[in-house]
This record gives structure tokens, C-alpha cells and sequence, in this order.
């Protein structure tokens, strides 16, 4: 699938933070086994290019809900949410948890409930990586939210996944049409060499 996208905006580590969003295994286990290694594998690479260059990361959870009302719509939606155990980052990430900055969640967005915008500003940061799960649902509410609140969204197409590969090309045509700049995993590592 080639995305033809609307912006070309320039991808500075200085000024980036990442979103691993909904990496759980809750989420995860509803892809297919070669999906889900793949999403996990190019996810880790991203995530690691972005610890060595002590770029911001954050991940969005869903917490576990102790009542079903906590919930709300999504309960309708989605049912009861991660289970106990499951709302963690998936163990096959393999990531340093000490510097990841967890991010409650409550609904699509990781914007939704917590105060992401505001630490972004505080860490000088005006430009977010997304990956995660799942690319036409939560990755493209985030993206959306992001935007509109002028901070330029960067999606990595090969770090996102969902439930069916129309889905997923549905999501990034849409959010490259609309609110970011969708890019692969190979851009990522160039752009974030490209300054000092």
C-alpha cells in the first residue's frame, strides 16, 4: 500500500516524544500470532532507537476496572477491558520499564483522562511517534487528539497493527489524508540520525 501523505513535516529527535499506545497483552492476543511478533518486534526497535537518544516514551494503559461501570460505553463496546495481569506491556517487548512513563487511559484516546498534553509541553516536546494497537481505533484517536491540540503526529506504519490488514491500511490512509504524517520504521532510524 503506498500512503500518499498530505504533510512532510521533518521528524527531530529534540522535539519528539513516543506513544507506545495499548501494548498490552490483553490487546495483542486478539491479533494473529505473525502480526502480533511483528507489531511487538518493529514496536521494540522504535522504542529502543528512542531510549538511546533519551527521547521521551510514553505508554498508554487501560487500567483494570474493579467496577463494570468504570467502564462507561466501552463496557457496550468492548466488554470488561484487561483482566488482572493484562494490563501491562506486553513481556515480549522487552523494554526498561524505569524509563517508560505509564499513561492511564480510559477510552480511545491517549489524551482521554490524564494530562499527556500537558507533560509534552513541559518536556518542550511538539511532535509524537505512535505505535501500538490498534491502528483505526485508539492509534487513530490519538493521532487525531494530537493534532488538534498542534502537536504533529508521526505514525509508523509498520509499528501499528489492528484486526485485518483493510483495517489497518483504512486507519493510515485516513490519518494521512486528515492529522499526521504516517512513515515506517527505516524513516524513523534515518530521521532521528539526521541531528545531532
Amino acid at each position: 500500500m503506498i500512503i500518499e501523505n498530505k504533510v512532510h513535516w521533518a521528524l527531530d529527535k529534540n522535539l519528539c516524544a513516543l506513544l507506545i499506545h495499548d501494548m498490552q497483552t490483553h490487546y495483542l492476543t486478539a491479533l494473529p500470532s505473525t502480526l502480533r511478533s511483528a507489531v511487538i518486534a518493529h514496536t521494540r526497535t522504535v522504542a529502543h532507537a528512542c531510549m538511546e537518544r533519551e527521547i521521551p516514551i510514553f505508554a498508554s494503559q487501560v487500567p483494570l476496572s474493579q467496577q463494570s461501570r468504570e467502564r462507561g460505553l466501552m463496557l457496550d463496546m468492548w466488554g470488561k477491558g484487561p483482566a488482572s495481569g493484562d494490563q501491562t506491556l506486553h513481556p515480549d517487548l522487552g523494554l526498561d520499564t524505569d524509563v517508560i512513563r505509564p499513561l492511564t487511559k480510559r477510552s480511545y484516546s491517549a489524551f482521554y483522562g490524564n494530562d499527556l498534553e500537558v507533560m509534552l509541553r513541559r518536556l518542550g516536546r511538539d511532535s509524537l511517534l505512535i505505535v501500538g494497537v490498534y491502528t483505526s481505533i485508539g492509534c487513530q484517536c490519538s493521532a487525531m487528539d494530537a493534532f488538534m491540540r498542534d502537536i504533529r503526529p508521526f505514525v509508523i506504519a509498520d509499528a501499528t497493527a489492528d484486526f485485518n490488514l483493510s483495517d489497518h491500511q483504512a486507519g493510515l490512509a485516513h490519518m494521512s489524508r486528515l492529522c499526521a504524517r504516517v512513515i515506517d520504521n527505516d524513516m524513523v532510524c534515518e530521521s532521528l540520525n539526521t541531528f545531532p
